[in-house]
């Protein structure tokens, strides 16, 4: 019995984590909307500031994050860092995050 009550306690604790995780992304994405919508006519909107190329948007472990097709880079905006230190506790986080990266399985 002891072990079920845990079991239910975790589970819990866990879709609270994910809950969380959820309301997080939520407001990350309506701040870059809303950034678009400011910025966009900006010359240097969404450029790179390492060699000046267009940034293409690339999800990351459920994480948008910018990435210049030119010189490699990616740029995390405001919050997205903490996001994915987040999943860093998760079973497979590294893997997932060179797969995203580097399209390995």
């Amino acid at each position: 019995m002891p072990d079920s009550k845990r079991d239910k306690e975790e589970q819990y604790f866990a879709e609270l984590e994910l809950q969380h995780r959820r309301n997080l992304r939520h407001k990350l994405n309506q701040k870059r909307e809303e950034a678009k919508k400011d910025k966009s006519a900006e010359p240097w909107w969404h450029r790179c500031p390492k060699c000046g190329g267009a940034l293409v948007e690339k999800k990351i472990v459920d994480v948008v994050v910018d990435e210049c097709p030119d010189c490699k880079g990616i740029y995390l905006d405001a919050g997205e860092l903490e996001m994915l230190l987040d999943g860093a506790g998760s079973k497979g986080f590294l893997s997932k995050l060179s797969s995203s990266l580097f399209g390995k399985k």
